[in-house]
């Protein structure tokens, strides 16, 4: 037999002992079919594409879970830190409730001291005369109860009085604006005689003209002047240092640098006026007058204005209480 007959027959004998089935899948160490003989282009394209998509679709999956993870993370951290400030602000807002409760009640034993058993301090700084006055005029205690047996202010000079003027934020007292008689230490001496005249006869000036409802620029402006001349004659005889003294003078002309500017405003201007013609001199007509002219009492910062507040609070004091007294017996 020749070569080529040969060939033809062992072909066809290994056809026979497959069966005369072609297989192109192979098993490669247990991993699986593999492509081996018999494969075609496009089956091999589409084996491709199949292992391709398996992976995607296990990319996505994969992905998909992470996803879902991480979401479920981020609501849990959200929710964490919602009811952590939620419970933060509940806490913030017991401990504001109780601070302010807290304030409350220190501010109704205060009140209650200044008006039931003020101390020094109530006293000196005017709270407890200002809250007899609220009372005064209380509805239930109105000036009315007590316009026939009003108690006598003696030995009280209304025009020391600081008298508070809320519109203004501004200390209106007689006493502040005129220093005759109470020049301290430091500007008594012979030194500052001239400027003292200076000063108290721009006062006078002023003062005369506001009470006969012309007072002038021109007159608010000497007294401008007089205050400066004794500021600047102060230096020149005090040299300025810690000295008590030359402290206590200072203080005081500051004062009459601040109680001169209530000249320039017409409100405090008129106030001004009726007090210096204040004809009262009982409890009654101090009350109805500081009611009418918007008025309570200030902060004094003088001696002379301090020591009338221990004898006003009793006599006003002793007026609410007999006010009260007649009320309660005429069964009102």
């Amino acid at each position: 037999m020749t070569q080529s007959s040969l060939k033809v027959i062992g072909v066809l004998a290994l056809l026979w002992a497959f069966d005369g089935r072609a297989s192109a899948q192979v098993i490669i160490n247990g991993r699986g079919p593999s492509i081996g003989p018999g494969s075609t282009p496009q089956g091999d394209i589409l084996r491709g594409e199949g292992v391709f998509l398996n992976g995607a679709g296990l990319y996505n999956y994969y992905s998909s879970v992470a996803q879902a993870i991480n979401v479920n993370t981020m609501i849990g951290l959200n929710e964490y830190i919602y009811q952590s400030i939620r419970f933060e602000n509940a806490e913030k807002a017991k401990r504001r409730a109780a601070s302010a409760a807290n304030r409350l009640a220190n501010h109704r034993r205060i009140l209650d001291r200044i008006r039931n058993n003020p101390d020094n301090y109530d006293l000196t700084k005017g709270d407890a005369l200002n809250a007899v006055f609220e009372q005064l005029l209380d509805p239930k205690t109105h000036p009315s109860s007590y316009r026939e047996n009003a108690l006598p202010l003696d030995g009280i000079d209304v025009r020391r009085i600081p008298f508070f003027y809320g519109p203004k934020g501004a200390t209106i007292s007689m006493g502040r604006i005129s220093p005759v008689g109470r020049w301290p230490v430091g500007l008594r001496g012979e030194e500052f005689a001239r400027e003292r005249r200076e000063y108290e006869r721009a006062l006078d000036h002023a003062l005369e003209q506001q009470l006969e409802g012309r007072m002038s620029r021109e007159a608010v402006l000497a007294v401008e002047v007089a205050v400066r001349e004794l500021f600047v004659r102060l230096d020149q005889v005090i040299p300025p240092e810690k000295d008590k003294i030359y402290i206590q003078a200072k203080d005081f002309l500051r004062g009459l640098e601040s109680s001169k500017e209530l000249l320039k405003l017409k409100e405090i201007e008129q106030i001004l006026g009726e007090i210096e013609r204040f004809p009262g001199t009982t409890v009654y007509d101090l009350v109805v007058f500081m009611q009418a002219h918007n008025l309570r009492f200030g902060v004094p910062e003088i001696g002379a204005e301090t020591a009338l507040y221990p004898n006003l609070y009793a006599s006003m004091k002793q007026q609410l209480d007999e006010a009260r007294a007649g009320m309660d017996d005429t069964g009102k």
